[in-house]
């Protein structure tokens, strides 16, 4: 598996009563077998705020550049569920699904992932 691109996003309303504007997005593209592919991962945000604190100084870089979150995560749920690779869209909706998916993280696998990607 070649990773291509990781992204994320934090979603906006479309329509004034809608809740999008709490979720956030993290995708990665990635090709496989000669297959160009993708993973989207969809959470609550309030998730991600969570998270936040007692992961920050794993999200920096050598280069002293600050990773998001939302940037990563699905790169960090592909590397984290070997089914999440035949799974095209994930949504979590439970704070501790969320939570564990960064537990026992190889964070130099993430930063050496992130750095190669961001070369291409």
């Amino acid at each position: 598996m070649k990773i291509r691109a990781c992204t994320g996003y934090e979603l906006e309303k479309e329509k004034p009563n809608s809740p999008e504007d709490f979720f956030n997005r993290s995708e990665v593209f990635y090709e496989q077998e000669g297959q160009e592919k993708s993973f989207q991962l969809l959470y609550v945000r309030y998730f991600e705020e969570q998270l936040l604190p007692r992961i920050s100084e794993q999200l920096i870089t050598e280069d002293g550049e600050q990773l998001a979150i939302k940037d990563i995560a699905a790169l960090v749920c592909l590397l984290h569920l070997k089914d999440a690779l035949e799974r095209r869209r994930l949504y979590m909706n439970r704070e501790e699904n969320f939570l564990s998916l960064f537990q026992n993280v190889d964070w130099s696998d993430v930063k050496k992932i992130w750095k190669t990607v961001k070369q291409q």
